[in-house]
C-alpha cells in the first residue's frame, strides 16, 4: 500500500466515528485454542473506518471484529503493531475476506493548536469532541477523525506530541498565497514552502497537504501536495459508513463527510429506504466497488441507519449554471469564484483542460470562505437554469442569486432566504421567472 494511500485513510469516515465518539467502547472476543480470533466469512476487501476496539488478536471496524494477529501493521508508512492501534483512530484494514491483512493508519493532522475565539483549530479546521480544555496556544498534537463540513473536524482519537523536532503533517485551504515570498496561510497558520517540494499547481482556495516542521511560529514544508491523487486498487470491493454532506440534483452523486465520492446508478440496491431518504445528515452504510478512473465509489448498496446529524456547520449547498472562466484551478462565473478539488467529479467528458468557455452547471457546497465544487456538468439547455443558494442584495440594492439578477424582479420575493429556484435565462447574468423548484 503506498503512502499517498496511506494519508488517505485519516480522511476515511465511519458510522462508528459518528455512533461511538463521544464513547470510549471496547469489544470482547472468544479465543480458539491458538489464541487467534476465528476468522470471519466474507469480509469485504477494504474496510475503512474508527478502530471501536482492540485486542491482541483482533480489530473491530464499522461493527466488524476482524481476526487480526498476523496482519501487517504500519503507522504513517512505518512498520508498527496491534498493540500500537488504539480506539479512535481512523484505520484502513485490507483483508483476504476472513482475517485481514494489512491495517494502515495516518493522522489527520499533526500540528499546532490554535485558540482563537474559544475555539480550537489547527491550520483553520476547527475541532469540536476534544477531551480536555487544557491546551497551551501553539502546543503540538495528533488528531484523528472525521468532517461534516469544509473547516470542521470531529476528533475521534488525540494525543500530544513532546518531541517538538517531530515532523508534521496538517492539510486546508489555502489563503494569502504570495509566490514571491513563497508563503500561504491555512488558517491563521502561516505556511513557508521556500525549501519544499511541490506537486500540482498553488492557489488561493486549493485544498492541500502539507509535511514539514514548526518552529517559531512558522511551519516550514518540506512538502506541499496539491493534487491528492487516491491510489486505491480499481474495482476493490470497499465498505464505507458515515454521514451524507452533499446530494447533487438527480440523485446520483452524493458525498460522505465532504470527502468521498460516491455515485449511485439504477442497479444500485437500497435497504430501509429509497432515494427519497439521500439527504444531507442522514448516516448510510455503502458497499460497493472503488472505480479508479472516476475517483469515486460506485454503490452496489446503501443501507439507511435510523441515526440523522443535525450538524451545527455553516455550509450550505448550491447550485449553479452558466458561461465558466477558468484559470489556475478556479472557476468563474458573473464574476464569482468556485474551487475545485480531489474529489470534484466532471461529467460529460469535462476536464479543467476543456471546462474555459462551456456552458456547465456547478453543485457542491458553500460557506463565508469558499464555493467548493463536487461535480461539474454540461448544460445542455440553457433556456431553463437551476440556481441553489442564498439571494442577497448587491451593491446597487438589486436581489442577486450567484451573480443573477432578475429583470422582473422575481428574485426580490426571496431575498435573504436560502432557496432552490428555476429561472428562465434571458441573457450574460440576467434571469426571469423564477420560482421555486418542486
Amino acid at each position: 500500500m503506498t503512502n499517498q494511500s496511506i494519508k488517505n485513510t485519516a480522511k476515511l469516515i465511519s458510522l462508528s466515528a459518528i455512533t461511538l465518539a463521544l464513547t470510549a467502547c471496547g469489544s470482547s472476543s472468544s479465543n480458539n485454542d491458538n489464541n487467534e480470533l476465528t476468522a470471519s466469512a466474507n469480509l469485504p476487501s477494504v474496510i475503512i473506518g474508527q478502530v471501536t476496539g482492540v485486542t491482541s488478536d483482533s480489530i473491530t471496524v464499522n461493527n466488524h471484529i476482524i481476526a487480526a494477529g498476523s496482519a501487517e501493521v504500519e503507522i504513517e508508512g512505518n512498520n508498527a503493531t496491534l498493540d500500537n492501534i488504539k480506539q479512535g483512530m481512523m484505520v484502513e484494514v485490507e483483508t483476504n475476506g476472513a482475517r485481514a491483512t494489512e491495517i494502515d493508519y495516518d493522522p489527520v493532522f499533526k500540528g499546532p493548536i490554535n485558540i482563537k475565539n474559544d475555539q480550537v483549530n489547527i491550520a483553520g479546521i476547527t475541532l469540536s469532541n476534544l477531551n480536555s480544555s487544557d491546551f497551551s496556544q501553539g502546543q503540538l498534537f495528533e488528531i484523528s477523525g472525521y468532517s461534516h463540513s469544509l473547516n470542521s473536524l470531529t476528533v475521534t482519537y488525540q494525543a500530544p506530541i513532546t518531541n517538538s523536532q517531530s515532523e508534521l503533517e496538517v492539510q486546508g485551504s489555502i489563503t494569502n498565497l504570495n509566490q514571491q515570498l513563497r508563503t500561504f496561510t491555512l488558517g491563521d497558520l502561516v505556511i513557508n514552502y521556500q525549501q519544499a517540494d511541490i506537486d500540482g499547481t498553488l492557489s488561493n482556495g486549493q485544498l492541500v497537504e502539507v509535511e514539514g516542521f514548526y518552529n517559531n511560529a512558522i511551519f516550514s514544508a518540506t512538502e506541499v501536495d496539491a493534487e491528492q491523487s487516491l491510489s486505491f486498487t480499481d474495482n476493490i470491493d470497499t465498505e464505507l459508513e458515515g454521514v451524507i454532506t452533499f446530494v447533487n440534483n438527480n440523485m446520483s452523486l452524493i458525498t460522505l463527510n465532504s470527502q468521498w465520492q460516491v455515485s449511485i446508478n439504477d442497479q444500485t440496491q437500497f435497504e430501509d429506504g429509497t432515494t427519497a431518504n439521500l439527504v444531507v445528515g442522514q448516516v448510510i452504510e455503502v458497499d460497493g466497488v472503488w472505480q479508479q478512473a472516476d475517483n469515486k465509489l460506485l454503490a452496489q448498496e446503501i443501507e439507511f441507519e435510523s441515526t440523522n446529524i443535525n450538524s451545527n456547520t455553516t455550509n450550505q449547498q448550491f447550485s449553479v449554471a452558466g458561461v465558466v472562466s477558468y484559470e489556475q484551478n478556479i472557476a468563474t462565473i458573473n464574476g464569482i469564484e468556485f474551487t475545485f478539488n480531489s474529489q470534484t467529479v466532471f461529467e460529460d467528458g469535462l476536464s479543467v483542460n476543456t471546462l474555459d468557455g462551456q456552458w456547465v452547471e456547478l453543485e457542491g457546497t458553500y460557506n463565508n470562505e469558499k464555493n467548493s465544487v463536487s461535480e461539474v456538468e454540461l448544460e445542455d439547455d440553457t433556456s431553463e437554469i437551476n440556481l441553489t443558494g442564498l439571494v442577497s442584495a448587491n451593491q446597487n440594492q438589486q436581489a442577486t442569486l450567484w451573480g443573477y439578477i432578475s429583470e422582473d424582479n422575481s428574485l426580490t420575493q426571496y431575498l435573504n432566504q436560502t432557496v432552490e429556484l428555476e429561472c428562465q435565462w434571458v441573457a450574460s447574468n440576467q434571469v426571469r421567472a423564477c420560482v421555486l423548484d418542486d
